[in-house]
């Protein structure tokens, strides 16, 4: 690189790590959260060492794996470590549709690293939990409807969970960044219509555009609020491959944004390839798709036909640069937007497909609505 920034390396900054459940008593709704934040000067290290880590059980199985007794995830982040200086700059991290709160930790501790208070929920309801229980049992289960309360809980948990951040003292009073992967895009989509102080959003995968795995319109489609200043910088990051969430999709999404916007393709990659564990989201992923065509059939949605499309691992991106592609982009667009670091807007700009390329990450991007420079 021609430039002394990287946002692609770990941030010079120690994370801590708490673990909370925040009442929105308005709704009579728990939102347990996970808390990540830049930890004092003496956990240096601390975090990146196996014997000091947080470590926490796999909320994901796949294969051969036994749901009874989930293998131990670690995550490079101390748990309860003394914070270095609260309130931080906030960034909200939204799950996806059956997910959990930590289904992203190499991005939520990388930015912590950078020096974000990063604030992830499990958005009960829709939890990976949740949809086990709800596939599990004897009930009828309406999708349309799951859709449409899957938005609207979202809209009042982005401005419930930036209000309780300040109030606790974990966020100052300045500008928010929402970045969420599938139904956490589309939570990063609706993150500015639904909170004034979200300014830079980072939808990955997002939901809410055309896609096979729901109709044209209603649901999800029907509570794309887009109506949000078009003061408000996105990068959008998609997978080329996706098997729920194609890219033609993506790209219709993408020409509706009003604001100052930059699309980026990840070569290779299909829906699983944000969270954690790359390998076994990819099997549960594929295993959650099979479900759902024996469950639906193909009444709606043909689940059987999408399953087909879902690539074999090993066609795919290799994880450590996918990794290392979104936590870079990510931190650079914050940097940017929220920060006015002018070294990541010319990352962005000038040099991403070749430090991505650096990476083993080859991408392809697409900038709209870009200020003069």
């Amino acid at each position: 690189m021609t430039s002394s920034y990287d946002p692609f390396a770990r941030g010079t900054l120690p994370v801590g790590v708490r673990s909370e459940i925040w009442m929105d008593n308005t709704r009579d709704r728990p939102l347990p959260v996970e808390i990540w934040y830049p930890a004092a000067a003496e956990y240096a290290g601390t975090d990146l060492d196996p014997a000091r880590q947080d470590t926490y059980p796999a909320v994901w199985i796949a294969g051969d794996l036994d749901p009874a007794d989930p293998p131990t995830i670690p995550q490079a982040a101390v748990r309860d470590a003394m914070p270095a200086a609260l309130p931080g700059q906030l960034v909200l991290f939204a799950h996806g549709y059956a997910g959990h709160r930590r289904e992203a930790t190499y991005l939520c501790t990388h930015l912590a690293s950078h020096g974000y208070v990063v604030v992830s929920a499990d958005h009960l309801g829709f939890t990976s939990p949740d949809v086990d229980a709800m596939m599990a049992g004897d009930e009828p289960v309406d999708m349309a409807a799951n859709r449409h309360r899957m938005g609207i809980d979202r809209f009042g948990d982005v401005a419930f969970l930036v209000a309780e951040a300040t109030l606790r003292g974990y966020a100052n009073q300045g500008p928010v960044g929402v970045v969420g992967i599938s139904l956490g895009g589309f939570t990063a989509l609706i993150a500015p219509a639904a909170e004034p102080r979200v300014t830079s959003i980072v939808p990955l995968c997002p939901a809410g555009g055309r896609a096979p795995i729901y109709p044209d319109t209603g649901g999800l489609r029907a509570l794309l609020d887009l109506d949000w200043s078009p003061a408000v910088s996105c990068l959008h990051g998609v997978a080329a491959r996706d098997s729920w969430l194609p890219l033609y999709g993506q790209l219709d999404t993408f020409s509706q944004l009003p604001g100052p916007s930059r699309l980026v393709i990840l070569q290779d990659a299909d829906h699983n390839h944000f969270c954690d564990g790359i390998d076994v989201g990819h099997a549960w992923f594929r295993d959650l798709t099979m479900a759902n065509a024996e469950m639906f059939g193909t009444e709606e949605t043909d689940w059987v036909g999408i399953a087909r499309t879902i690539p074999p691992f090993d066609d795919l991106v290799d994880p450590e640069a996918t990794y290392a592609l979104w936590r870079g982009v990510t931190v650079a667009h914050f940097d940017a937007s929220l920060r006015g670091s002018s070294d990541a807007t010319e990352l962005l700009s000038d040099r991403l497909t070749e430090a991505a390329g650096e990476l083993g990450a080859r991408v392809l991007t697409l900038a709209r609505n870009q200020p003069a420079r």
